[in-house]
């Protein structure tokens, strides 16, 4: 698996994280991989400026908290929402989400790193369907209207 890895073509991943300049071990291992460190603050400045790197952006890899993760609550970022909504795919840690959201094309869930990987090469082999099934996905389930209506409704108002 590791010599499949090192064939694979490297795809540049840009991670807005704010970390400790102390935590050195951290810092090395990500620039020594080839990540990109960029400044949350910088990439989310405003939200036009957001919306910018969202949209520039290929796909999204998100990685959840553990506690979503062992509680299998369900739990959802919002930025992947707004990755979706920029007709950009969503490579997500299994939260228990998929049972609400699916988990095929547009959004795909991980629990491994190679269902990661998986998970790049679908998207890879066929960019424009994931990236239609992530903005259909989007307006089916993250619209304003819709979700404003189910809470209005859920509030019995």
């Amino acid at each position: 698996i590791a010599e499949q890895r090192d064939k694979a073509p490297r795809q540049r991943i840009d991670i807005a994280l704010a970390i400790d300049p102390g935590e050195t071990n951290d810092l090395a291992l990500l620039d020594d991989n080839g990540w990109c460190r960029r400044d949350p603050a910088s990439v989310a400045c405003d939200p036009h400026t957001y919306r910018a790197f969202i949209q520039s952006s290929k796909a999204e890899l998100g990685l959840a908290k553990s506690g979503y993760v062992q509680s299998r609550c369900g739990w959802f970022s919002d930025r992947s929402a707004c990755y979706l909504a920029a007709g950009r795919p969503v490579i997500t840690q299994e939260t228990g989400f998929t049972k609400n959201y699916g988990s095929k094309e547009g959004l795909l869930s991980f629990q491994t790193v190679d269902e990661i990987a998986d998970a790049a090469k679908k998207i890879n082999a066929d960019y424009a369907k994931h990236s239609r099934a992530a903005r259909a996905l989007a307006c089916e389930v993250f619209e304003a209207e819709k979700v404003l209506a189910s809470i209005l409704d859920r509030a019995d108002i």
